[in-house]
């Protein structure tokens, strides 16, 4: 059974363009432009198969999938993705998806409507982040459904194109966030669980492996091997059961205060 990785990356700054990012925690999510040359370019140099997580799915249905696939996906919508990130995948005829927040388009630090459309006619798949990036779980159902449904509806009518996937802000939803995803019409969504996907995994569940700042070329190639990311699935393992036990508001405000001392970055 082939094991897909699906990649996670957020914004990316250079020492020209410096990210706004204040607080440790979100600021370890950008990863610096030399950083992202070099993985790239190793993807490229190790022939690796780069694709959008809607191509993947398309794979997984008709069998084709194999062992040199890899998915590329970006949350958020930052500038970041279309200036620095965008020119690169194109470079080495790579294609991603790029969860959109819907509220920040064309907001300070996020892509406009022209660079969404721009990134579509390339095909790259532009697909939904929420609404306002609200952790699911903390709303009620009908505030649930509006962050679906009406972030659907405005990437829809910015790129001309239907969206099909989603990704869970902060990584987090349950039961009723899974229902609703799939009465609003979406056909998958990405998590933050770390670990491969295979034809047996959810959909609605898929696993990615996050790449944060600091991560040489080394690193990264370590990031991709089994061991490492079934060390990191029992990390992520924990870090779930701790949210499970102190619940997500809770444990939202534990790591923002703690995170400094937490050994494992990824």
């Amino acid at each position: 059974m082939v094991e897909t990785i699906i990649l996670l990356y957020h914004d990316i700054d250079s020492p020209d363009h410096p990210s706004e990012k204040e607080d440790l925690a979100t600021f370890e999510t950008v990863v610096r432009l030399n950083e992202f040359e070099h993985q790239m370019a190793g993807l490229a140099e190790d022939g690796w198969n780069v694709l959008s997580m809607g191509r993947y799915l398309e794979k997984l249905q008709l069998g084709s999938v194999n062992s040199k696939d890899i998915v590329l996906t970006f949350d958020d919508g930052h500038y970041s993705n279309y200036k620095f990130a965008f020119p690169i995948l194109q470079q080495y005829g790579f294609t991603a998806t790029f969860f959109i927040i819907a509220d920040r388009i064309e907001t300070p630090f996020y892509m406009n409507p022209a660079a969404l459309q721009e990134l579509a006619a390339a095909d790259m798949e532009i697909a939904s982040h929420g609404l306002t990036h609200t952790f699911l779980p903390l709303l009620a159902m009908r505030e649930i459904h509006r962050e679906l449904e009406e972030s659907k509806t405005v990437l829809e009518q910015v790129t001309g194109h239907p969206v099909h996937s989603f990704a869970y802000p902060g990584g987090h939803f349950d039961g009723r966030v899974l229902h609703c995803l799939q009465d609003s019409g979406y056909e998958a969504a990405a998590s933050c669980i770390v670990g491969f996907n295979t034809v047996a995994t959810d959909w609605f569940r898929l696993r990615r492996v996050e790449i944060r700042r600091g991560t040489s070329i080394d690193d990264f190639k370590n990031a991709l091997t089994r061991k490492n990311i079934l060390f990191y699935q029992g990390v992520d393992s924990v870090k779930r059961m701790v949210k499970k036990s102190v619940g997500l508001a809770r444990y939202r405000k534990l790591r923002q205060k703690m995170y400094c001392l937490y050994p494992f970055k990824r």
